[in-house]
Formats: C-alpha cells, structure tokens, sequence
C-alpha cells in the first residue's frame, strides 16, 4: 500500500464514517456537527457499533475517552470492548451510551476547588465534530470532561463554546453585508511545533531534565549555536531516522506533518502539521507531542519540550497560525483579488476586529500563552517580547487606510530583481517580519508567543472570545439599519473609529530593540515580563470578563482557571528549587570536593602557587554553594507562613533569583573540574552527540 493509500488508516474520519455507516445515519452525523439536528441514542448506537467494528478490524482490544483537564496534559482511561453475556459468556460490546459518555474520577485533577476530594464523579462526553483514532490498539475517543453538575473541568468545553460564539457573530455579520450567504465559519489553524533531542543515557543521568525538563546548571561549551551551522542545515542520520518514524505514524493517523527541519540551537528541530478545524488542530498537536516523545525513545533519544531547556541558546516555542474561512471556503483574512467594494469591507471587518481584539486584551493574549517556563524564553533573542503588538505590513496597513477612507501613511517598495532563467518569479510588496508576537502573514494571523510545552486550547479559546466580541460590538451598532448604502456608511465610520482607537497596537520594527520598550511604554502597551504579572494584570484589568459575559466560562470556572494557574506557578517554582538543591548536594559539591582533594594532595607535593590559587578559588566557590544553599534552607521556613497569591509571590521574587546566583556559582566550579571528576552529562556532550 502507497503512503497516500495507507494515509489516516488509524483514523475514523470523514471518509471512513462514510464507507461504514448507513448513508441515513452518516448524515445525521453531519447534521449533528453543524448544529442542525441533535444526534439520537440509535443513531449513536449504529455509529458505535460501526466505530467498533473498525477497530477491532484495525486491532484495537480496548477504547478510551481521550480528554484534556486544566493542567494542559491529555488523561485517559482504558476499557476493554470484551464484556459478558446475559448467559455469561465473553461478548464484543460498545453501544451508543459507552461512545457518548464515559465516568472516570474527577476528584484528583487540577480543579482549582471546584471539586472537593470526596465528590469523585467527573463525565466525559464524545466531541462528535473531532476524529476518534487509533494509538497502540487503543481506541481514543476525543472528549469534553464535566463534573456531575455540568462544570468544565477541562479546556475542549471551553474551545467548542469559542469556537461556536465566533462562527455566530462572523456569519451574522458577513451575511449582513454579501449577498453570498453562509452557514457558518471555521476557524483553522496550523500549529508549528519545536522540540529538542538528546541522547537518553545523558538524559537519564540529569535529575535536573527528568524533574523539570531544564538543566538547571550546566556551563556553555566552547561552540554552541553562534556559528549557526545547524540552523536549516543537513538533519542527521539519526535524527532522519527519527523523523522517519515519526512521519510514518502521524500519516496512519491523519496527520499531515508538511514541514520538518533544524531549528536555530544546536539539537533543536521542528515539525509543522497543516491547517485544520482549530478543536482538531489542538487535537492533533497534542498527538503530535505523544508521537514525539514515545517514537524518541525507539531510538535512544529524548524529546525535549520544555521551552528552555538549556540556558543560553534559544528556546522552543509553538507558532499558531489562526484564520478564519466560510463554509464555502472563502478566507476572510485573506485580501480579496477583486476591486469589490464589500468584499474590501468585509476583509476590513475580520482585519480591524482582530486588531482591536489584541489592543483591548493583550494581557490576556499574553497569561493564555505562557507558563513559568515560557518566561525563561519570551523576551530572548529568539523568541517574541514580553510586549504584545500587531504586525500587518505597509501594504495591509495602506489598504485598509484606503478602505476605511483614512490617509494611506505607508510607502511601499516594489521588488525590481530578476531570477535568472525565470520568466516569472512570486514576490511579496512586504518582508516579514519574525520578531512580532502577532504578525499577519497573508490570510492568517501566526501568534508566536505560545510555548512549545503548552496545550494550544488556551490562546485559541482566548483569540476566538476576543475577536468574536469585536465583531459583536460591530453587528450589534449596524444591524438594525436596514438601507444597505446607509449600512455599509455606518460600518466604514465605524471601523474607522476602531481602527484608529487600536493603531497604538501595531508596530513594525524590531520588536527586540530597548526603543521598541520605550515607544511601547510611551504608547500605554502594557509590558507583562513575566507570566505572573500577566496574570495579575489580567484579573486587575478585568480583561478576563470577556470571557463571563460571552458565556465562555462562568464565574466558577473562571475562578478555578485562575487557581490552576497560580497552583502551576507554585508547584514549578517549588520543584525547581528542590530538584537544584538535590543536584547541588549530590553531585555538584561531591566532584568539587574530589577535584579539590586531587588538587589540594598534588599541591603538597610540587607547591605550584598557580595551583593553590586554584585551590582557593574552588574553595571559594564550594563556600559559596554552602551559603546558598543555607539561603534556600532560611527561605523554606519563612514560607511555610504564606499562603494563596501571597506565597506564590514570594516564591516569584525568590525562586529564580537564587537558582541563578547558585548556577553561577555551580557552573564556575563545571569550568574548573576535570571532566574525569565531574559525573553530570555537559552541554558539550548534549549537543555534540546527535553529529
């Protein structure tokens, strides 16, 4: 079988529900992901019973209701399709009820108090509009998870209630103005994901990596990525081998990986999956990570996706590319190629919606996109400032001036090089630009600050309630006009106004420089360095009552949102701290002791005074690990005292203050002991083996 042939064997999708199901019932199905009709119990029964029977075809023994809980991680729990008879006897069962819902425990995820430990009852509920697939003969069922009342505990509830509170306000307002009707409005999105590998014997011998995902210590190598060799460069053979495999699974699952190579710091790559319905691509993102790491360890490796696995060079993040297209597949953020005065309205509505979404919540855009983690890359050379501000381009910028009759500010340089041998040659009148947080890039929006680690629903529930919110301000100020010209004025006038509102917003040059921080402060942006002050802002703004008002979230599970988050800061700060004391005990003061000794027996033989400076100065720095470590000590106890935002803030201004001063420390002695008599893997030995 060709790889075409055998692509999405593992999937129950569109195609495969068509060949199995009873054309009645297939549309049904369709009607029921449109928001058409509302799926029967027989009908679920019949798809069931087909969904099985693939399976089992495909040799899954066992199904589960795949769900996504606040913590950003999938959860899952297996059961097994073999049941009893009423006679006993061992029968192949999966009905209608077993694929819709689903009781697994509720109790012990992250839930920030929604739930008390003895109320144990949690549901999960199928997502009919996402494929069921199949990974290592298990059956995954895409799901939503409830609690016994019909409070979200996870982030797909969310994501389908953004996704349909955008697609409303969009049609709504696109059929106001065209003549074209639509149903509805998808959004898509392509997600880029980057990762890190290494060899899994150094892996497994840095508690730093296996605890937290970063090296907490670890000094710099001779040659790192500033010659930038790897960067686009020839991939390995056994990372090919890797991306092989890898390939090979994500096609029997569906999943179109279009574009692979070397990213920037040395062991770092990247693969990038094509567009697709925004609740499928988070899906599939999430696949692609467990496909990541599982196939990492068929070949000795391990995936890393932390977003700042080693301190120094670049970090990971996850780009994702956000549009919005119509049931007949018309892209409303892509420029119409037509002089057509409402198809340039209509292009302008989703373009300055947009646009006022990011000015008005930028906060939030920001918390939705970041962790603790991501704040060790956000701001970096290689990745987004902290600042978020909107790119569009001279070009964009000038054409939507001239839609909405304001002065066109831009000019615009036209490329005159030829190809060689090339009659015709693509050009852009526009260059990119990659330092934007959130750049337009020709019928879409790539949002770069999302971090590599983290689960894609967040910024996606967050960049659908914003943008929809904005087109609803619109609908709801020119609905009621019932002349068209006088509606299409009304419409100009205010986008105008919009538009001007939110010009503070765009910039676009370098997003990295120390101007940019000042034009920025000057403008009013807010300046969020880190996670926690996003959050902070974000509650003090009310930014987050978007999100209560348009039904998304209510009060309840906007406030456990709010308490996950502050958990995650607590429970990353804390185990960083414990894991860098582990390390500094057992292993960084045990071979600075050996060195001294060897150095220290050597020296009373040969009184070289270079040599004892050397001994003093490793007994300076071993002084001062001790010191440190007292500070860490000291620090435990006085927070012991603190609790809620009060502990997670001192733990914010504490924590990573000293891991950096104990690092300094740590990697001065890494700089002074032979490799002989220092045990923990070496970034020289991380980045040099995959060559």
């Amino acid at each position: 079988m060709s790889r075409i042939e055998d692509f999405g064997k593992f999937t129950f999708d569109k195609s495969a529900m068509k060949r199995k199901l009873p054309y009645p019932i297939y549309l049904k199905w369709k009607n029921a992901i449109r928001k058409e009709e509302l799926l029967d119990k027989d009908s679920a029964d019949i798809i069931a019973h087909a969904m099985k029977e693939w399976a089992i075809e495909k040799g899954a023994t066992h199904y589960c209701h795949w769900f996504q809980p606040l913590n950003g991680n999938t959860a899952k729990k297996h059961e097994s399709f073999i049941s009893k008879s009423n006679e006993n006897l061992p029968i192949v069962r999966f009905s209608g009820e077993e694929l819709l819902k689903s009781e697994p425990d509720a109790s012990s995820f992250p839930n920030g108090g929604m739930r008390s430990t003895f109320e144990a009852r949690g549901y999960t509920y199928w997502d009919c509009t996402a494929n069921a697939f199949i990974m290592d003969n298990i059956l995954y069922i895409p799901s939503i998870f409830v609690s016994f009342d019909g409070i979200s505990l996870d982030k797909k509830a969310p994501l389908l209630k953004s996704m349909d509170f955008l697609s409303k306000q969009a049609t709504a307002l696109y059929n106001l103005f065209s003549d074209e009707k639509i149903f509805r409005v998808r959004i898509k999105v392509g997600l880029e994901q980057e990762f890190f590998l290494i060899d899994r014997k150094f892996y497994e011998q840095r508690v730093d990596l296996i605890n937290t995902g970063r090296t907490l210590i670890g000094e710099m190598p001779p040659k790192d990525q500033e010659l930038l060799q790897h960067y686009f460069g020839s991939i390995p053979k056994r990372v090919m081998n890797y991306y092989n495999s890898i390939n090979k699974k994500l096609e029997d699952l569906g999943i179109n990986s279009k574009t692979e190579h070397n990213e920037v710091a040395p062991g770092q790559f990247e693969v990038a999956i094509l567009y697709d319905t925004v609740n499928v691509s988070v899906d599939n993102n999430q696949i692609v990570m467990e496909v990541l790491r599982k196939t990492a360890y068929e070949h000795d490796l391990v995936c890393l996706l932390h977003e700042k696995p080693f301190k120094n060079v670049n970090g990971s993040g996850k780009h994702n590319n956000w549009s919005l297209v119509t049931n007949y597949g018309k892209n409303l953020l892509k420029l119409p190629k037509k002089d057509n005065e409402i198809d340039r309205l209509i292009f302008a509505i989703f373009m300055v919606s947009t646009v006022s979404a990011v000015n008005k919540y930028s906060s939030l855009l920001r918390v939705s996109s970041s962790s603790v983690r991501n704040d060790l890359r956000l701001g970096g050379d290689e990745a987004p400032p902290s600042i978020v501000s909107v790119y569009l381009g001279n070009e964009i910028e000038n054409i939507l001036d001239d839609i909405l009759d304001l002065e066109v500010k831009n000019s615009i340089k036209l490329n005159d090089f030829n190809i060689s041998n090339l009659e015709f040659a693509p050009r852009d009148t526009d260059d990119r630009n990659r330092t934007s947080p959130f750049a337009y890039t020709d019928g879409k929006f790539e949002f770069r600050m999302l971090g590599s680690m983290q689960s894609a629903a967040d910024c996606n529930i967050i960049l659908n309630t914003i943008v929809a919110s904005e087109l609803k301000n619109i609908l709801q100020r020119v609905e009621n006009i019932n002349d068209k010209s006088e509606r299409i004025v009304a419409c100009k006038n205010i986008l105008k106004e919009i538009f001007i509102e939110s010009e503070r917003i765009l910039f676009s040059g370098d997003n990295y420089s120390k101007e940019w921080i000042e034009e920025a402060e000057r403008r009013g942006l807010k300046n969020n360095r880190t996670y926690l002050e996003a959050l902070l802002c974000a509650k003090e703004s009310k930014e987050y009552e978007v999100l209560l008002k348009n039904d998304i979230l209510n009060d309840l599970e906007l406030s456990a949102v709010y308490d996950v988050c502050i958990e995650d800061i607590k429970n990353t700060y804390m185990l960083e701290m414990k894991t860098l004391v582990n390390m500094i005990n057992k292993d960084v003061i045990p071979s600075c002791i050996k060195e001294l000794n060897f150095e220290m027996i050597l020296n009373d033989k040969i009184k070289n005074a270079k040599l004892n400076e050397r001994v003093n100065k490793l007994n300076n720095l071993l002084e001062g690990l001790f010191v440190k470590l007292e500070e860490f000590k000291e620090f435990e106890k006085t927070i012991r005292s603190k609790k809620g935002i009060e502990e997670v803030i001192s733990l914010h201004k504490f924590v990573p203050r000293k891991i950096e001063e104990i690092r300094k420390i740590s990697d001065e002695i890494e700089s002074n002991v032979s490799r002989e008599n220092w045990n923990i893997p070496t970034y020289e030995e991380m980045f040099r083996v995959l060559n």
